[in-house]
């Protein structure tokens, strides 16, 4: 998948601690998580047609 669009979002420090820490407990980086959370939070609203040739999002071994 390409990225094109670069997203700037202001948040709260605990959405931004959470974030944080699900990237380090995953050895992600916090923008893969955002862009993780982001899509989910599409998919489920039915706003994103699930794809199926996306990067598994399991934590990373």
């Amino acid at each position: 998948m390409k990225k094109v669009i670069v997203l700037t979002v202001r948040i709260d420090s605990e959405t931004g601690e959470a974030i944080h820490a699900l990237a380090q407990a995953d050895d992600r980086s916090v923008a893969w998580v955002a862009r993780t959370l982001i899509t989910e939070a599409l998919e489920a609203r039915k706003l994103l047609t699930p794809q199926d040739d996306k990067q598994p999002r399991a934590a990373k071994s």
